[in-house]
């Protein structure tokens, strides 16, 4: 009856109350395994917790500064407040797949956390690739992270993107050194979708969508990635309107933000946004 109760919480996809249920009793904890036993490479599924998302700044009080994280369940409206030990020596730069990815502030050494079970998965310093790479410290501030599937093995691989000099990194648990996946690629927005990694970028004078990881085929001459779909040109130049990407419900959902420019009779208005939802 135990181990059917444990294989539907975390079939539920909530890792927290499977932690839960074995905090009852010692009986209990006896016959199931720990999350660190189930997946120390993070790579279980059944050990993220999706629907959660973090809430780094709702309290105004830097995560750094605090030890600790407030997390919101898009489902139930649940929200906790993880303390997490590492933010004493790191700092935050991405939240995916229900992990945390923190960054060593003297080191520069990549970590992912599960904020929940606490079990973590180390990376390599990105020391070495900072004066051909990043170059600059407001891209290295500047930098975002996201964890995905690993291209090559059962286990998970970290993406990095620094705006101001529009380069992507990846690495994959294990190890000792990044890959330049590109050196300019404008990267406005990303999404985890079925364990691939997708972006929006500008080309030209259009939106598309590409994937980031793991790689594909380059396009000939460029050094870019082939566009997996194009967006509409529902309103005029890209300077003009972002996009953003987002799963619903098993879909992956376009999302067009358009700045219209005030009228003359209203000059001194603020300018008004319009929102288009595509699938």
């Amino acid at each position: 009856m135990v181990c059917l109760v444990t294989d539907r919480l975390l079939h539920s996809g909530d890792i927290v109350d499977y932690v839960v249920f074995r905090a009852v009793c010692s009986a209990w904890r006896a016959c199931t395994p720990t999350p660190r036993e189930r997946g120390p490479a993070l790579r279980d599924p059944g050990l993220r917790q999706r629907d959660w998302i973090a809430l780094c700044d709702g309290d105004s009080v830097r995560p750094d500064d605090a030890g600790e994280i407030d997390l919101f369940h898009t489902r139930t409206a649940r929200r906790l407040r993880v303390r997490v030990p590492d933010l004493g020596d790191r700092r935050i730069v991405g939240f995916s797949e229900g992990l945390l990815v923190l960054v060593h502030k003297a080191t520069a050494e990549i970590r992912v956390l599960n904020p929940f079970t606490c079990v973590a998965v180390d990376f390599p310093s990105l020391a070495s690739v900072y004066p051909e790479t990043i170059k600059y410290r407001c891209a290295f501030l500047a930098m975002r992270a996201t964890v995905c599937s690993a291209a090559s093995s059962s286990s998970i691989a970290v993406v990095v993107c620094f705006p101001y000099t529009d380069s992507v990194l990846a690495a994959e648990a294990g190890s000792n050194h990044w890959e330049i996946l590109h050196r300019q690629l404008f990267v406005s927005n990303t999404l985890v979708f079925q364990g691939r990694l997708y972006a929006t970028t500008t080309m030209a004078s259009s939106w598309e969508i590409v994937q980031l990881y793991p790689p594909t085929p380059r396009r000939p001459m460029l050094d870019l990635p082939v566009a997996v779909a194009q967006a509409p040109n529902i309103c005029g130049r890209p300077v003009r309107h972002h996009i953003d990407l987002v799963e619903s419900r098993g879909q992956m959902l376009l999302i067009a933000r358009h700045h219209v420019a005030p009228t003359s009779a209203n000059i001194s208005a603020y300018s008004p946004t319009k929102w288009w939802l595509l699938k």
